[in-house]
């Protein structure tokens, strides 16, 4: 094994690894994400959760450029699926956002599950990438 393979080789460990511990942060935290008086409030912390893993995804689409074709395909059919659940979970914000009083809490739980569904398919799309 040559020096440049060897070199390769911890790059993309290192990457994984620091995908690994990125995606640990954010996904700890699906629990600690629940309705309490503020529906902005719930909006605003699921948001930034879900711009990180979005971001790390993005991420990762531009290091997928280097994987082999077989490799890329799996990761492209993956991205299409988190790109569903991220598309679910912007249109679960705006009925919050358009639901009053406190019927928005209401559509936490359908949230959440889109959340951890979101969450999952980034997790898998990081293993991709072992």
């Amino acid at each position: 094994m040559t020096k440049q393979t060897k070199d390769l080789i911890s790059e993309r460990q290192e990457y994984y690894q620091s995908l690994m511990d990125k995606l640990s942060i954010e996904s700890s935290s699906v629990e600690t994400i629940r309705p309490d008086s503020d529906k902005d409030l719930y909006i605003e912390s699921l948001e930034k959760r879900v711009d990180s893993l979005k971001s790390l995804v993005d991420d990762m689409m531009e290091k997928s450029k280097k994987l082999e074709k077989e490799a890329r395909k799996e990761f492209d059919e993956e991205l299409q699926e988190i790109d569903g659940y991220y598309s679910t979970l912007r249109t679960r914000f705006g009925k919050i956002r358009q639901s009053g009083g406190e019927a928005w809490t209401e559509l936490e739980t359908a949230t959440t599950n889109a959340f951890e569904a979101f969450t999952k398919g980034v997790k898998n799309a990081v293993s991709k990438f072992k």
